[in-house]
């Protein structure tokens, strides 16, 4: 997973930045929804997901925190169903 100080137009970037969403649309969460989970401003998440900013260790942190049970989803993109760590799942 990319943090701050690389390109944000990586692919690796991008695909944290849509595990985030992913996590985001199985949750229900707005971005100010996100803010009060994660205790990060609004405005920073808001520049994040535009990618007008890197993501940085903090917001990985964060998330992991307010969701544990996606925390080694969102850094390596693998389940491990066994130890409750899985993907969110979005319901249509």
């Amino acid at each position: 997973m990319l943090l701050s100080g690389e390109d944000p137009t990586n692919q690796d970037y991008s695909m944290a930045i849509d595990r985030i969403r992913e996590i985001m649309r199985a949750e229900g969460l707005s971005i100010h929804d996100l803010a009060a989970h994660t205790r990060i401003v609004y405005n920073r998440w808001a520049n994040v997901l535009a990618l007008k900013t890197k993501l940085r260790h903090e917001e990985i942190e964060a998330l992991g925190a307010a969701f544990p049970q996606y925390r080694h989803w969102l850094s390596f993109g693998e389940e491990l169903p066994r130890c409750g760590q899985v993907r969110p799942k979005i319901n249509s």
